[in-house]
């Protein structure tokens, strides 16, 4: 299968090893607005620098592909996907899927147009920690999911676009662990209130640190805390993680799962450090290999723009609440009626 990538420097390392490693994929085309990193691609991994291009217009003028993957930074998603989608090309983008939800709108409308699949990148959910703790829960292990509380509590200096947002955490990283809320829990949600602030120490321009909480559809709540400037690195990059249900509970720190059997009222009855399941491909990789799988057999994709808006959703609904201090709709009517028309 065919691919022009489109963004290579910084992150987009990730996904021109995933490509380069992944049998089934062929690169035909680069594009960047800096020619250095596309050099540098093509002296490590061997491409042509035929194959590099200053924009994605010319690139599709000048090769033959099936799909476009897109790694510029998130305000710069819009054009490059809709372009790919119009010109009847799947696409894959990083998360988050952009950095407003009017672009977000834009871009499903787009993929619903083109009857392309347009998947986004979610690739923490495909981490051996977070599929083995997905598949105990769809096993019943803990019962029906009451109450979840995620910690996520790292100092980064990342500079870049990051360092000039509004909400660096919630809209650039929080994506991936509101992904894993839906993920994990098989909940989508509902409401949202919260805050956000930043603290004096902080390099960042905006708010870094947060308090959400999310009422779910069954009724459960899901409390995350956040921040990119605390004072040390307190967990890894899923967070740390307590998920309560009518059976027990399953908490996630720092690699190590442990699955507490409770039966009856609130001790519990054996506690269990859980082996992880070792998945043949993980991040960039699985998100990869699913989507070739999907365009071959006609399946839909997972992660797809119609599953992922209820994600990008939480992080604008978040956003909104901690503006407006008040609780806030994931999903506001104007999306309700774009997500219940049929492809």
């Amino acid at each position: 299968m065919r691919f022009i990538q489109v963004g290579v420097g910084g992150f987009g390392g990730a996904w021109v090893r995933a490509l380069k490693q992944n049998k089934q994929a062929k690169v035909v085309g680069m594009v960047d607005i800096n020619p250095a990193p596309m050099e540098k691609v093509c002296q490590e991994q061997g491409y042509d620098p035929a194959i590099c291009f200053p924009s994605l217009k010319k690139a599709l003028a000048s090769v033959e592909t099936d799909a476009v993957v897109c790694v510029t930074p998130p305000a710069y998603h819009r054009q490059p996907v809709v372009q790919a989608l119009q010109a009847g090309l799947h696409v894959i983008s990083e998360k988050p899927m952009a950095e407003s939800m009017a672009d977000c709108k834009a871009m499903l409308t787009a993929a619903k147009k083109a009857r392309r699949h347009y998947v986004v990148s979610q690739n923490y959910r495909y981490d051996h920690a977070m599929f083995t703790i997905a598949d105990l829960v769809r096993k019943g292990r803990i019962g029906e999911i009451g109450q979840v509380k995620i910690d996520f509590y790292k100092g980064v200096d990342f500079g870049g676009f990051r360092a000039e947002m509004d909400y660096p955490l919630l809209v650039d990283m929080s994506i991936h662990h509101f992904d894993l809320i839906r993920y994990l829990t098989g909940l989508n949600a509902v409401t949202v209130r919260g805050q956000a602030w930043n603290p004096k120490w902080s390099h960042f321009k905006g708010d870094c640190s947060s308090s959400i909480c999310f009422a779910m559809a069954n009724g459960a709540r899901v409390l995350y805390n956040g921040s990119w400037c605390a004072k040390g690195d307190y967990c890894d990059w899923n967070g740390n993680w307590q998920i309560e249900g009518s059976k027990g509970t399953i908490r996630y720190e720092n690699g190590v799962i442990t699955l507490d059997k409770v039966d009856k009222g609130y001790s519990s009855t054996k506690t269990t450090v859980v082996k992880q399941r070792k998945l043949r491909r993980v991040g960039q990789g699985y998100v990869l290999d699913n989507f070739i799988k999907s365009i071959r057999s006609g399946d839909r994709p997972l992660t797809d723009v119609y599953d992922n808006i209820h994600s990008v959703a939480m992080v604008f609904s978040a956003v909104k609440a901690v503006k407006t201090e008040r609780r806030v709709q994931v999903i506001d009517p104007t999306l309700k009626k774009l997500i219940g028309r049929k492809k």
